[in-house]
């Protein structure tokens, strides 16, 4: 009986304490480096300015997701370059020092000489602008070097130090530059980084300039570039925990480009070592590790300034339903920054019609704008143009794309007298122009104004009717409050909540409906 009484406490035991517990299904794959794509694309340059308090060492990729150190420079500065010229190739050697060695005896008489890597060590000469050029210095040297050969432009990549090219890569369009000791952080083009750097020759395109580095020491320079680092701890704590979100739901989103998210707001800001804040890094660390799930799945924490009042439903502005990014009241959110609490845009006709026509449209002269459709926190999701040719229908965040603004919690209002109408009589000062608000006559009532409607004169041929015309306003104001597309978490609105006492986990649970805060180190819900 003893026994049953020991084993009936233990089983009530348990109960409370798993009562207590919060378990979530998930299975979450974090990755330890993220790659940041600095300069792509457009922004993409033919060559970078690199320094190193260190030097550097070069890699190649292995083809198993490794990196070989292949060469060291001692310098503390760089410059990477592509490369489009021809060389002439020579030897082949087992390591850098053998190389170098090499190049050294020679310098004398081939002072063009440098040591380049591909799948092995070798001489280059060079460079030549055009193959004739180098198949005439091929010629001369062949007999002092029977296997020299000349390398066509292709993946070639340089590496300048004080404006003289020192090494050459040409084993692949993708090399690695990173500290040769240490782990301070480098500086590219002057802006200095966590990490590591990578650099790829994309086709047709300059070279792409990559940050490789821990995620949560990424996310150091993203929290004090998405909210100011003087707010609130739990403010920052809860921006730290939708960063990493954020990246962890977006990783290779980018692969096509050889990188994982960008550092602007295609993704979201991110400004390096010289950008990071001993308070956000805190919450980076205070946090770490911690993301926001959904069905055991990392959810698309996006987030955004000030949302006016009220955040957004995401089929609102997006296209899709999403469970746990539905609109809540923003009570917290005002009292911080006057400029995006309200706010007033003012756009003429003349301007509407122009965007209109930039993009193909042609519905004549503006003669209206209205809001038409509103969700219901109060955000425009359809504004109408109305022309005297037709109508033309903005809908969602095209609204706020097309007239600038902040945000799409607005009302638009004329100014002018679009809903007025003219008449022309006669007086001692001549025929007269006169709106008919603001017009009056003398009836056998007395005194009367007479209002927009069609008016009637009596002359020779008996009664006439006059009718009213529209008059459009010259310009409309857009009257505002925020500043972002208005889904998810509120940036100003967590610093409220913050300052009203709620924590970090409050304040995601708050504007991300019905997820869990997971701690995927010890593999557990907050």
């Amino acid at each position: 009986m003893r026994s049953k009484k020991y084993v009936a406490v233990f089983l009530l035991f348990l109960l409370i304490l798993t009562s207590t517990l919060s378990y979530v299904n998930a299975s979450i794959d974090m990755p330890s480096l993220v790659k940041i794509g600095l300069f792509y694309g457009s922004s993409s340059l033919p060559s970078y300015s690199l320094s190193s308090v260190s030097g550097f060492k070069l890699g190649a990729n292995d083809n198993s997701g490794n990196i070989r150190y292949i060469y060291n420079i001692a310098s503390s500065s760089v410059q990477v370059m592509k490369d489009d010229n021809f060389y002439l190739q020579e030897g082949n050697f087992q390591d850098q020092a053998t190389a170098e060695s090499e190049q050294s005896k020679i310098s004398t008489s081939i002072p063009n000489s440098i040591v380049g890597y591909d799948s092995g060590f070798h001489i280059y000469i060079g460079p030549y602008s055009n193959q004739s050029d180098a198949n005439s210095a091929m010629k001369s040297l062949i007999a002092k070097f029977p296997d020299i050969k000349i390398v066509s432009p292709n993946k070639n990549i340089v590496i300048a130090v004080n404006g003289k090219i020192v090494f050459l890569y040409a084993e692949s369009n993708t090399f690695y530059l990173m500290n040769l000791t240490g782990d301070s952080p480098i500086s590219i083009n002057g802006k200095r980084y966590r990490g590591y750097f990578e650099f790829i020759r994309q086709q047709g395109s300059d070279m792409t300039a990559i940050n490789v580095l821990p995620l949560e020491e990424y996310l150091y320079g993203v929290v004090p570039a998405e909210m100011p680092a003087s707010w609130n701890i739990e403010a920052l704590k809860a921006q730290a925990v939708a960063a990493r979100t954020y990246a962890v739901y977006n990783l290779g989103k980018y692969s096509k480009y050889g990188f994982d998210l960008t550092n602007d707001i295609n993704c979201q800001a991110y400004n390096g070592f010289d950008g990071e804040n001993p308070n956000s890094t805190k919450a980076v660390n205070d946090t770490k590790g911690v993301i926001a799930v959904y069905d055991g799945k990392p959810i698309e924490a996006i987030f955004h300034s000030h949302s006016g009042g009220y955040t957004e439903d995401s089929e609102n502005v997006y296209s899709n339903s999403v469970p746990y990014l539905r609109g809540v009241e923003d009570k917290y959110v005002f009292g911080y920054n006057e400029s995006l609490d309200n706010w007033s845009v003012n756009v003429t006709t003349d301007s509407i019609e122009q965007k209109l026509k930039s993009r193909g449209v042609d519905i004549g002269h503006v003669i209206n704008v209205k809001v038409t459709d509103k969700s219901w926190t109060g955000r425009a999701i359809q504004v109408t143009i109305y022309g005297d040719k037709g109508n033309y229908i903005l809908n969602k965040n095209d609204i706020r794309s097309f007239f600038n603004l902040k945000s799409t919690m607005i009302t638009i209002s004329s100014n002018g007298v679009n809903s007025d109408s003219e008449a022309y009589i006669l007086s001692q000062q001549g025929v007269v122009k006169k709106s008919l608000p603001n017009l009056s006559v003398i009836s056998a009532n007395g005194l009367k104004t007479v209002g927009s409607g069609d008016i009637y004169v009596l002359g020779r041929s008996g009664t006439a009717k006059i009718s009213g015309q529209k008059v459009p306003s010259a310009s409309y104001t857009i009257n505002g409050s925020g500043f972002g597309h208005g889904v998810g978490l509120s940036q100003y609105g967590a610093r409220g909540m913050a300052d009203h006492g709620y924590n970090y986990i409050d304040i995601l649970k708050y504007y991300y409906k019905g997820i869990d805060v997971y701690d995927t180190i010890n593999n557990k819900a907050l």
